[in-house]
């Protein structure tokens, strides 16, 4: 089925099953995280609300005009900003979902986020517009235009921008049931962050990953454990999904799950390499990106991910020499 439909401003929509969609993030929009939309039958639920108000409001519509109902459910699969700050765009009546632990982080680092990008947002979009303005490298030149999008829709949503936290919360796991199907929210500690949440639908062979997964795109480490992914994708593949929405990225079939593994690896031997042959921190930036992920999205992220990589094995090779 797969089919693509019109998309909106910040996201396009694509069927992957009948009342099953997902919102892919559209470069240079204001969602930034990719969403999805799933008719239970007399019951609609979102998986996760984007970065903005606006984009959500989008998500919203797109949800109601596909399903021919209002929203019943929100499900914030982790507690990173563009993940859940799009909640108050959903109806009062809406239940926002999430795990107990994305909750108590909304509560406690979640304050401290909201506060910075309150705070130095303008800035922050300030600075980017002009080292896009001076950069000549098209794919850095690509990614700021992103990250200025990132913050033009932070600007435009603060000071009315506020953080709805979840109203239900849920530990392991949780089944939302409708008429026509189920849906399976699933939590993973320690990965991507300290409590992440997937949406399953076992029948369709689908699976809503939020930022466990990235596809085609450099993942975001320095949040969780490394290591512990591996295993949280290990668990995600005894479910066969045959088609995988990821927090960002296109989707993907059950090849993508490898796809990541082999990426986590590559950059562990590399990170372990480097510390192996004393090459100090400050080489890191200088280290190519290697080739099979050279096109891939978000090219910053590697150089974090290799420095985050590189102070953990240096840490455990100073604590064995000790």
């Amino acid at each position: 089925m797969d089919q693509l439909l019109p998309h909106f401003t910040h996201f396009r929509l694509q069927q992957l099953a009948d009342g099953v969609y997902a919102a892919i993030h559209r470069h240079g929009g204001w969602a930034i995280g990719n969403s999805g939309i799933v008719d239970l039958g007399g019951c609609t639920v979102v998986f996760d609300s984007t970065l903005t108000p606006q984009a959500a409001a989008d998500l919203r519509t797109a949800a109601e005009e596909l399903t021919g109902q209002p929203v019943s459910f929100v499900v914030n699969s982790h507690f990173h900003n563009d993940h859940i700050w799009g909640n108050q765009a959903f109806a009062p009546q809406t239940d926002i979902i999430a795990t107990k632990g994305t909750l108590q982080t909304i509560l406690t680092q979640g304050e401290g986020m909201y506060n910075w990008y309150r705070d130095n947002t303008a800035t922050e979009l300030e600075r980017l517009q002009a080292q896009h303005g001076s950069e000549q490298d098209e794919a850095r030149r690509r990614e700021l235009f992103g990250w200025i999008a990132y913050h033009q829709g932070l600007v435009e949503s603060f000071p009315s921008l506020q953080v709805r936290a979840p109203n239900i919360t849920f530990e392991e796991r949780m089944t939302l049931q409708g008429s026509e199907r189920a849906a399976e929210l699933i939590e993973y500690r320690g990965g991507h962050s300290p409590s992440d949440a997937v949406l399953a639908l076992p029948a369709e062979g689908i699976l809503f990953t939020g930022d466990l997964l990235f596809v085609d795109t450099h993942p975001y480490l320095g949040g969780g454990d490394p290591l512990h992914v591996l295993r949280i994708i290990e668990s995600i593949a005894e479910l066969r999904p045959s088609k995988l929405v990821p927090g960002h990225g296109p989707v993907g079939n059950a090849t993508v799950l490898d796809q990541l593994c082999e990426y986590l690896g590559a950059l562990t031997s590399l990170a372990q390499e480097l510390v192996a042959a004393g090459k100090p921190e400050e080489a890191l930036g200088k280290v190519a990106i290697p080739e099979p992920y050279a096109g891939w999205e978000l090219p910053s992220f590697f150089a974090q991910n290799l420095q985050f990589l590189y102070l953990r094995h240096a840490t455990e090779a100073a604590t064995t020499a000790a």
